[in-house]
Parts: C-alpha cells; sequence; structure tokens
C-alpha cells in the first residue's frame, strides 16, 4: 500500500514531467533540426510491428484537412483510449493526437517511470490489485481535468465503477484490434525464442483471452466502439493488413464529431423555449 500511495502522488503531480515518449511535440508544422525519422502513414499498415513515437507519426495534409473540419465540434474535449493494451492502440492514439493537435499521454507510461518500469508496474498490478486500482483513480481524477488531451489508459480505467465515471468527463473510445496483435506484441517484449515457440503463443492467448472476456463489458461502456475489423469490412478490404493508421483515425474523428453533435441537439431539445 505504501507504494500505491507514492505512485498515486507523483501520477502527475506538476513535479512530475513526462518521459521523451510522451511529450507532445507538434513536429508536424515545427520539424526540428536533427529530429527522429519521419514516416507518412499512408505507407504505414496500421499495425507496424513496433510502437512508434509522436515524430513519427505524422499526418497527411490530407487527413490534417478531414479532421480540421471535425474537430471544432469537440476542441478541448479530453479523448480516452481504452481496450487491450499493443502497438496498435498506442499508435492509432498517438496519431490521433496529432491529427487533432491534442496532447498525448500514456497512463500505463507515465505509472512505469514512477515505479521503475514495466516489470515493477506488471508486479504491482498483480501483487495489489486494490493498490493499482487507488493510483489509476488518483490519476484519472487529475489527468481528466486537462482538456485537449488523447490518454491512451491501462485497464485499470475500466475495472471500477469510480474509475469509469471519471472517464464521464471527456469522450472514450474502445479501440477493439485482433488479440493476435496484442499477443505478438507481449511475445516480441520477451524475446526471439517466445516468438517461435507454440506453446508460448497459446499460454499467452489464453491469458489474454480470460481478460478480455473479464473487461469486454467495461470496454463496452465506452462513448465510442471502433473495431479495426469491422472499419476493414466498412472500407472493403479483405483483411486489416491493407488497413492503414489514417482510416482509423478519420473513422474515430467521424464518430466523435456525430456524438458531440447528437448530444448538442439532445441538449438543445431539452431547453426550454
Amino acid at each position: 500500500m505504501a507504494m500505491a500511495m507514492r505512485a498515486a502522488a507523483a501520477f502527475f503531480s506538476p513535479s512530475v514531467s513526462p518521459s521523451p515518449k510522451q511529450q507532445h511535440t507538434h513536429s508536424v508544422f515545427s520539424p526540428r533540426r536533427g529530429s527522429t525519422r519521419r514516416i507518412d502513414p499512408r505507407r504505414l499498415r496500421a499495425f507496424p510491428a513496433t510502437e512508434l513515437t509522436l515524430e513519427e507519426l505524422n499526418p497527411s495534409v490530407a487527413l490534417l484537412r478531414k479532421t480540421a473540419e471535425a474537430v471544432g465540434d469537440f476542441r478541448k474535449t479530453p479523448i480516452y483510449i481504452v481496450g487491450t493494451d499493443c502497438n496498435a492502440k498506442r499508435n492509432i492514439a498517438k496519431l490521433l493526437a496529432n491529427s487533432i493537435i491534442y496532447r498525448y499521454l500514456c497512463s500505463e507510461d507515465l505509472l512505469e517511470d514512477v515505479l521503475g518500469g514495466k516489470d515493477a508496474l506488471a508486479a504491482f498490478r498483480e501483487s495489489d490489485e486494490k493498490g493499482y486500482l487507488e493510483v489509476e483513480t488518483e490519476g484519472l481524477k487529475q489527468l481528466t481535468s486537462m482538456g485537449s488531451l488523447v490518454l491512451c489508459c491501462g485497464d485499470g480505467a475500466v475495472m471500477n465503477s469510480t474509475n469509469l465515471g471519471l472517464l464521464r468527463h471527456g469522450v472514450s473510445i474502445w479501440i477493439d484490434v485482433p488479440l493476435e496483435l496484442a499477443v505478438n506484441d507481449m511475445l516480441k517484449s520477451k524475446g526471439a525464442q517466445a516468438i517461435s515457440d507454440p506453446d508460448s503463443f497459446s499460454q499467452a492467448m489464453a491469458k489474454l483471452r480470460q481478460r478480455y472476456d473479464d473487461l469486454k463489458e467495461r470496454y463496452a461502456v465506452s462513448d465510442v466502439t471502433v473495431s479495426v475489423q469491422n472499419v476493414a469490412s466498412q472500407l472493403g478490404y479483405s483483411s486489416i493488413d491493407s488497413l492503414s493508421l489514417e482510416d482509423m483515425v478519420i473513422e474515430i474523428v467521424s464518430r466523435i464529431e456525430k456524438l458531440i453533435q447528437a448530444k448538442a441537439m439532445m441538449e438543445a431539445a431539452g431547453k426550454p423555449e
């Protein structure tokens, strides 16, 4: 519990700055000499093999134009991304932030910085779930007060009613990805032997499937659900390999725009004349 309180106090206090991978640099408008290589998202599959940096995920001019048309309807509304953690989810969230000129943060990255890495966070979550949820609550209380933010959330954000309630301060998006992608990411982090071992894949898939089944109803409480498989089907692709990151961002922005407009119409209808 002492670890939980220490992490909660430091989770996103003014004295703690985001690590370099979390800092939002508006590289689209102000390229910096010597910056990281930049990749045209139109040439990327939706699910690159690694997590890319914010600077690598530059939106195309066409995407910026499309999002600019919609963003006025939800300017400054925070956006919370939930779902199974994987490179796909993070890359989509980062490109979304760059496309609508929002800041990007990842709650799991912030906790890893405080606790000392991925292994330390995993050990904390498994040994003290109550403490982990308290930390997540404290972090969400501070982060949900920020506007113009895309926050990539860990599972703690949906694991109790308090945290789900905090997500109501903005628009929550469930990015539903095929579990195979998350399993592959998990095995890659453990090395080549894990990738090539069929038993490792089966065990990891069984564990992740159980977690997904336990949480999918909570993910589904989100304001918007965007399934990568459904988006690929809607666009007429035979597989998700043809889907681009920009396809996903356009769908998400469109869905948020419709949601905000619907809420505005309901509020207008409820006002006395």
